[in-house]
């Protein structure tokens, strides 16, 4: 049984209405465990979802700047894991609090005898709930084998919810050493369309500092979508195997190229250090 999570959290409108249809996706679908996941002092309880409030960090206490309290994605995952491995699953999975889950996509996890699967969303308009084409901006949900993330867990940094650049970077770690897939044909997750803005200010900027240090895994992940994009204008049928071999596998860096990231690591630390001194506090990474 798969163990698979989120952070949700108490909201009002559509915001609310979303996250109800997803809980409802989740309690819908049978064979996995439904998991809330909660700040340690937190209440929220949704009905029929496991209530793990076992969060200890967040977006205030990693950056030590103030704002709306976010989750850390790997202490998340790591709740998630020893969920599952208490339970004797083979895999657990994160999703985002607004994306309903269909069997199609447990199975397609069950099913693939892979280490990790990544998975591009649909988008559907609110009204019709027609789906135009699969996202490929983003990852909305991941499933990883419980064995893997405890085994190679040192390889994630504390990426924080909510804000870019983290599910790139984790499906191209994925990607590169769990033989992991990215799903983006028929992917069965769906996100209703509704307007969004990525916000300057410290939560971002330390995720695009995190992504700097990451930086030569957002290459991949970049390429991976070119890649795709490129083969959809040119209408070249899809072969996720060859791509996924072709921008994956091999060494991550030349030797050269490890010297140039030796520099771009300590640029973005010297970055991110004055960026702190503006908000007028410090933090680590």
């Amino acid at each position: 049984m798969t163990v698979i999570g989120s952070c949700f959290y108490q909201s009002e409108g559509d915001d609310a209405r979303r996250q109800r249809r997803a809980r409802e996706a989740l309690l819908g679908l049978g064979g996995v465990t439904p998991v809330n996941l909660q700040f340690r002092d937190d209440s929220y309880r949704p009905d029929g979802l496991r209530t793990l409030a076992v969060l200890r960090q967040n977006s205030r206490t990693i950056t030590r700047t103030s704002g709306r309290r976010k989750p850390i994605v790997s202490e998340m995952l790591d709740a998630l894991a020893a969920e599952a491995s208490a339970g004797g699953s083979r895999y657990f999975a994160y999703v985002n609090a607004d994306i309903e889950v269909t069997r199609e996509a447990i199975d397609r996890i069950h099913g693939s005898g892979r280490g990790a699967l990544s998975f591009c969303r649909v988008d559907v308009d609110a009204g019709t709930r027609a789906a135009p084409a699969v996202q490929l901006n983003g990852i909305d949900m991941i499933a990883i084998e419980t064995v893997w993330w405890i085994r190679e867990r040192r390889r994630f940094r504390p990426y924080i919810a909510g804000e870019a650049c983290w599910d790139n970077v984790y499906a191209a770690i994925l990607c590169s050493h769990a033989r992991g897939e990215i799903v983006h044909h028929a992917p069965g997750i769906f996100h209703e369309r509704h307007e969004t803005s990525w916000h300057a200010g410290p939560f971002a900027d330390y995720n695009g500092f995190l992504a700097a240090l990451d930086a030569p895994y957002f290459t991949r992940w970049v390429t991976w979508v070119s890649r795709v994009r490129e083969q959809r204008e040119a209408g070249v049928p899809a072969d996720s195997e060859a791509l996924l071999a072709e921008v994956f596998n091999g060494p991550l860096l030349s030797l050269a190229g490890r010297m140039r990231h030796v520099g771009r690591q300590a640029r973005a630390h010297y970055r991110y250090r004055r960026l702190r001194a503006q908000f007028g506090r410090g933090s680590s990474a």
